[in-house]
């Protein structure tokens, strides 16, 4: 079984839309994470760490849509 690591993204990793890699440091688009499962690094063969995005979907209660202005 490979081994894992989960990582959770903060606001400023959506603004920045990348983060950085855990292995090897470089800077690595969301975009480029979903086309590639790769980091920047993979490119120069500097990393050989496999990345990917998972989007998690909660269905929300009738109170927090009213906050949300969504009800």
């Amino acid at each position: 079984m490979p081994d894992r690591r989960r990582i959770r993204l903060s606001e400023d990793d959506a603004m920045e839309r990348g983060v950085r890699c855990p292995n090897c440091g470089s800077y690595t688009s969301f975009t480029d994470i979903v086309a590639t499962g790769r980091c920047r690094g993979a490119w120069r063969g500097d990393c050989t760490i496999r990345l990917g995005l998972d989007l998690i979907v909660e269905r929300a209660t009738r109170g927090q849509r009213r906050a949300d202005g969504e009800d």
